[in-house]
């Protein structure tokens, strides 16, 4: 019988840090699954300016999530190459975004880019150019509330 009574702590102190490994990683995935939950939104690129301006652009929708394998936030991403005159816009929901949008004049003609997401401009993504040939560049727009 003591033998037992002292088997049961000894069962309880190897076992218990078994259990707990488990309940820390559920936290650890709940937490960062809810962190990148909340970067998932619909974005807009405006692309605006002098009306009828001729450009060229590419931008990319990351999406992250975290993968409790390897403990890491990891990605996928598209990349998508447009064309078109102002004023355009394009619509997505993702995490992340960057893009770059060049004028196909060389005249002095206004570029103006903005990211919107759900409905809000991003603080520091609206950028402009008007010299020849111009670009524009924002990158790693995220916003984490």
């Amino acid at each position: 019988m003591k033998k037992l009574l002292l088997l049961v702590p000894i069962l309880a102190l190897l076992l218990l840090p078994m259990g707990c490994e488990g309940i820390e990683e559920g936290i650890i995935n709940s937490m960062f699954s809810d962190m990148l939950e909340k970067l998932t939104g619909n974005f807009t690129i405006k692309v605006g300016g002098t009306d009828g301006l001729n450009f060229t652009g590419e931008y990319e929708v990351w999406f992250l999530h975290y993968d409790p394998d390897t403990e890491s936030i990891v990605y996928t991403k598209d990349s998508y190459t447009v064309e078109g005159q102002v004023p355009e816009q394009y619509t997505f929901e993702g995490d992340v975004t960057t893009v770059i949008f060049q004028k196909q004049t060389g005249d002095y003609s206004l570029l103006t880019v903005e990211i919107w997401r759900d409905e809000e401009l991003l603080a520091d993504t609206w950028r402009e150019t008007s010299e020849p040939w111009g670009a524009v560049w924002v990158g790693g727009a995220i916003v984490y509330e």
